[in-house]
């Protein structure tokens, strides 16, 4: 299954409107390179509204992919023998994050994305024998969310 994150678009329009709104309600458009570099700035930022961030779990490996428009910007694959121990922490007040380690190369890190992704990690781990480390803030979120839906 395909598990997309989630990405934080209230926290991008605050960007873009603090980029943009100053010089609107001073009456002082920039000139020159401020306004190249504003209009750049905005652009980057509206792009940045389009961009998903998409993981797959399957039997043997994990991929991971950042897409703009459905074209890929980032693309990972990890393998079970590259893996070294997959770890699940708490990011703050109740949100889980993923951290799988692996041997060479940077760690992949999952936050912003739904609990089903931290589930099929856990499998994934159990299926393959890996190491799984959880925090007990981590199964304190774990105890709270089963509770909730009961």
């Amino acid at each position: 299954m395909v598990h997309q994150g989630k990405v934080q678009r209230w926290l991008l329009v605050i960007m873009l409107l603090a980029v943009n709104l100053p010089p609107l309600l001073l009456s002082s458009l920039p000139n020159g390179f401020a306004l190249y570099f504003q209009l750049f700035v905005s652009a980057l930022i509206v792009l940045a509204l389009f961009i998903q961030a998409l993981v797959k779990v399957r039997d043997s490996n994990i991929i991971y992919r950042v897409e703009l428009w459905g074209l890929p910007l980032y693309y990972k694959t990890v393998y079970t023998e590259e893996i070294r121990r997959i770890e699940f922490k708490r990011s703050n007040w109740a949100s889980k994050v993923a951290v799988v380690r692996v041997e060479k190369g940077i760690d992949m890190r999952f936050a912003l994305f739904g609990d089903g992704l931290f589930e099929d990690l856990s499998q994934f781990a159990k299926r393959n024998d890996l190491e799984l480390r959880k925090s007990k803030d981590y199964q304190t979120i774990e105890k709270l969310g089963s509770n909730r839906l009961r």
